[in-house]
């Protein structure tokens, strides 16, 4: 019996035609090429789509192309309603901000949890993750929800860009409007714009690192007010009380103007020096029966109603079964939303965080909220945890929220200890939070349950709840 040919991987530029099976973790749709079967990855596909695409990355084992032609719609593709969105029919570069604005929020919930069922059984081999991973709860406001947006700045051959980047590039789209923000957010950042022409302004350039300006910072709340900062490569602001007085003229939502400097050649938007210029040094926002105060670089869920749904996920998977815990030990806690939020179910409840200002604010939140019970530790968790560990009883319950890079080996291999006999595991990666799920389950713990959460709708991303127990 001769064997069959092997089949000529896809090449740059080459034009396939494709259908496309699902969404893949990144948030392309995974296509399969008509008469060949490669894999393709294409952004801005959905689920159904039959697609003229050109290739414009190409690997032994799969591709990326980008859509040419729409043949035929897949049954959960709609119209975008932002018009930087990227869509086949729309020139010029797209804003990279939402990749899932054409999918239906129906649909968008059914991917993310497979998107974590994937990540659950391939990385964390749980050869049970569809049991598992429960259905995604959806976020209370679909449009309009973030609280907190970083808006880059760059020149342009007639005048700066002030906008987000488009996907896969340095490359400012320019913004006139952003459905997922307030409309305040919008009509500041155009403020600010048309303001920092008039001034003459000069705009960083990451490719020569020179130029002042280099963010829009604002941040809102529920009430309808503001912060604003501006990030600048160096300190020297002459006309800063002119500026003040004229947003705050354009904007009397605006309660505080701050400045952040950042003088290094970096991608990373902020800097380690805060000013304050007037007003306000922070914003109070409500989640649930609680007032958070937090100043501008403070860390906040940026989806406020949303967060309320993660933090009721989380305090569900703390009192599963009905167990009770003497102590609760929050790790990466911030300003201490979700120890505030999980202070009823502990008679004691630690919180653990690195950033000094945020544990200022965590203070001043469990005093202006009257919770007596919480008290929190400034240091990294690998160093805190430590000391901690002699006051900790047999019975205590954790929970860690840390960042998109999962936990460290020290606290993971902390989190083995025989003391802590639950986790409660949020995370904003599925595949880190399945990669420490599995030594986890390794090392003393089994996996009761995954509970994604849709903080960041028409986007690709998901958090979720994860509850362990030790055997």
């Amino acid at each position: 019996m001769s064997e069959k040919p092997a089949v000529a991987a896809p090449s740059l530029g080459q034009v396939l035609t494709v259908k496309v099976d699902r969404m893949a973790p990144a948030g392309d749709g995974l296509a399969k090429a008509e008469g060949s079967g490669r894999v393709v990855f294409v952004p801005g596909a959905a689920p159904g789509d039959r697609l003229e695409v050109e290739v414009f990355d190409a690997k032994n084992s799969f591709a990326r192309a980008r859509i040419m032609k729409v043949i035929s719609s897949g049954p959960e593709r709609i119209d975008p309603p932002c018009r930087h969105h990227a869509a086949p029919s729309r020139p010029g570069p797209a804003c990279g901000g939402c990749d899932w604005q054409h999918i239906a929020y129906e649909s968008q919930l059914k991917h993310k949890r497979d998107i974590v069922v994937d990540c659950v059984s391939r990385i964390g081999k749980f050869p049970d993750a569809e049991k598992l991973v429960l259905q995604t709860l959806r976020a209370p406001k679909p449009f309009g929800y973030r609280n907190k947006v970083q808006i880059p700045f760059m020149p342009g051959p007639h005048g700066p860009r002030m906008g987000f980047f488009a996907a896969g590039s340095r490359e400012i789209v320019d913004m006139k409007e952003c459905p997922i923000q307030p409309d305040l957010s919008s009509r500041i950042a155009l403020s600010v714009k048309e303001m920092a022409i008039a001034r003459g302004w000069s705009y960083y350039d990451g490719k020569t690192g020179r130029g002042w300006l280099r963010h829009l910072y604002i941040r809102t709340n529920a009430e309808g007010r503001a912060l604003v900062a501006l990030v600048t490569t160096h300190q020297e602001f002459p006309d800063r009380e002119v500026f003040a007085s004229e947003l705050r003229a354009r904007h009397p939502e605006v309660v505080g103007i701050h400045q952040n400097v950042n003088p290094e050649r970096t991608s990373v938007v902020l800097g380690p020096v805060w000013r304050r210029l007037w007003g306000q040094r922070e914003l109070e926002e409500t989640l649930g029966r609680f007032h958070f105060a937090a100043s501008p670089g403070a860390f906040l869920q940026v989806n406020t109603p949303a967060a309320e749904v993660l933090y009721d996920a989380a305090k569900n998977a703390v009192q599963e079964g009905g167990k009770k815990f003497p102590v609760g030990l929050d790790l990466y806690c911030g300003v201490g939303t979700l120890t505030l939020w999980l202070a009823d179910v502990f008679p004691r409840i630690i919180g653990v965080e690195e950033n000094k200002d945020a544990i200022s604010d965590a203070y001043r939140n469990a005093e202006n909220n009257r919770v007596r019970n919480a008290r929190f530790k400034a240091g990294r968790a690998e160093s805190v945890l430590p000391k901690l560990s002699g006051e900790l009883p047999d019975m205590t319950c954790a929970v860690v929220d840390p960042p998109r890079t999962g936990l460290s080996q020290p606290v993971r291999r902390f989190l083995t200890d025989k003391k802590i006999k639950r986790l409660v595991y949020v995370s904003c990666d599925p595949a880190t939070f399945a990669r420490d799920a599995g030594f986890l389950c390794h090392s003393g713990y089994v996996l009761r349950r995954v509970q994604p959460v849709d903080l960041f709708p028409q986007t690709s991303h998901v958090e979720l709840v994860g509850l362990l127990d030790r055997k």
